[in-house]
């Protein structure tokens, strides 16, 4: 068995961190599944049922066809996701590993006889650049977070406040476990992952309801 740290001529690693078995597509599908089964039927018994205040405000959605911008912010999110798992089926391909995001080749003569430029990840300069790395995670779904919170936060915005802010105090978790090493983002993440999950179930739910009324 090839070990974790071990590379090819160019730099690449010998063995993706992925799962030999399921295929990424099997894999992101059945997690995104169970996590959203989860956090729906949370979100429906815990915050949605019986919520006479949430009621009203989904009437005034469907008075103006709101439902229909909230199951947008949705297929935004579908978007996102299938893109996501284009990019870890090239991942798993390539071998090319967190933190790597980029595969650059020296070019020019003596390129070819050059490995990839690849991302330093020892040391104090790998601390930095997987805590930079962290922050990018961030950013890449803060707008589809954002409006989840606005749109989820207009029908529930006391749980919505509490579900964003166990989000934020996640990620900052997540990312001083990046920080540390690639499999210490993890904890944080799927933590974080769950809680913009719920207020993603709220906007759908919310949605479909005022589209019913």
């Amino acid at each position: 068995m090839p070990g974790k740290d071990e590379t090819d001529i160019k730099g690449i690693p010998v063995k993706s961190t992925y799962p030999d078995s399921p295929s990424v597509v099997v894999l992101y599908a059945t997690f995104t599944s169970v996590v959203s089964i989860i956090a729906g039927t949370f979100a429906y018994f815990a915050i949605v049922k019986n919520n006479a205040t949430a009621d009203a405000k989904i009437a005034i959605l469907s008075e103006y066809d709101f439902g229909y911008l909230y199951m947008a912010a949705f297929i935004l999110k579908l978007g996102q996701f299938s893109m996501g798992i284009n990019l870890g089926s090239a991942r798993k391909e390539s071998k090319v590993n967190v933190p790597d995001q980029q595969v650059y080749q020296v070019k020019g003569a003596e390129g070819s006889k050059l490995g990839y430029v690849l991302l330093e990840c020892d040391g104090v300069i790998g601390r930095f650049n997987r805590a930079q790395r962290a922050v990018q995670n961030y950013n890449e779904t803060f707008p589809q977070n954002a409006l989840y919170i606005l749109l989820g936060g207009f029908v529930y915005p006391k749980e919505v406040m509490v579900l964003a802010t166990i989000f934020a105090v996640a990620r900052v978790v997540s990312a001083i476990g990046y920080t540390g090493g690639a499999d210490g983002r993890l904890g944080g993440f799927m933590l974080s992952n769950v809680a913009v999950t719920i207020i993603e179930a709220l906007v759908v739910i919310s949605g479909y309801r005022a589209i019913q009324m």
